[in-house]
């Protein structure tokens, strides 16, 4: 089973809509959260969203008109940075996902 790396205050998490053959700017509306300004109840729902959403990652991106929820995931492991990219299916995506690209947050 796919887990998440140890994310921490120097975390970034961007979430983009991607794909489809219009891509429109204004669809997309990427929204990036930064953990360092997030309290720690904050990042756990945002990591419960995220873990979440590993089993429902594919490799590859839309195909034809499919759309698809991208996260990046900038982090630190091992006093390097490093960086996770997953995508979501649009019509797979939880709606806590979809809540937290649209509002940047979670219930």
């Amino acid at each position: 089973m796919k887990r998440l790396p140890e994310l921490g205050n120097d975390t970034t998490v961007r979430l983009s809509r991607q794909g489809g053959f219009a891509a429109m700017q204004a669809l997309s509306r990427p929204r990036e959260i930064d953990f360092a300004r997030c309290d720690e109840q904050q990042r756990g729902r945002i990591c419960s969203v995220l873990e979440g959403c590993l089993p429902l990652a594919t490799g590859m991106g839309g195909q034809g008109d499919r759309r698809y929820y991208q996260i990046e995931l900038r982090y630190r492991d091992n006093q390097r940075d490093d960086e996770l990219v997953l995508r979501i299916p649009e019509d797979r995506a939880p709606g806590e996902l979809v809540r937290l690209w649209d509002k940047g947050e979670v219930s």
